[in-house]
């Protein structure tokens, strides 16, 4: 599957995603659990585990109306990343152990890097909250 095609469709389901508050809580759960899961390798998931969290804490503040000074375009990436994570269309699949994350750590760190003055500008903020 063409990545910049799979990478829209994830955008466009975020979209939808962020306008409804009990489905953004429903992905989020989703997240978490499987990070959980994910959490007896801690070499493979520390960073992904990082930046997924900064990511949730994120999203989280943005619905509550707490922090939105956040622009659409960073929060839909977010939204679409978690998407990909728990729903992804996988050139390697999860069950293969570490190989099956490469592509999830790939995709999440790419976005981090992409909104990480974003990032930095929510970190700021929810340090001085």
């Amino acid at each position: 599957m063409d990545k910049s095609k799979s990478l829209k469709e994830y955008i466009s389901k975020a979209k939808i995603i962020i306008q409804d508050d009990k489905k953004l809580k429903e992905l989020i759960d989703d997240v978490l659990k499987k990070l959980q899961k994910l959490s007896n390798d801690k070499k493979t998931t520390k960073k992904l585990n990082s930046y997924l969290r900064v990511f949730i804490r994120l999203v989280n503040a943005y619905s509550s109306r707490k922090y939105t000074y956040v622009p659409w375009k960073t929060i839909t990436l977010i939204v679409a990343g978690l998407i990909y994570f728990i729903y992804p269309i996988d050139l390697i699949p999860d069950f293969i152990p570490l190989a099956g994350l490469i592509d999830d750590i790939a995709l999440i760190a790419w976005i981090y890097e992409s909104i990480e003055e974003d990032i930095d500008k929510f970190l700021e903020w929810e340090n001085n909250s």
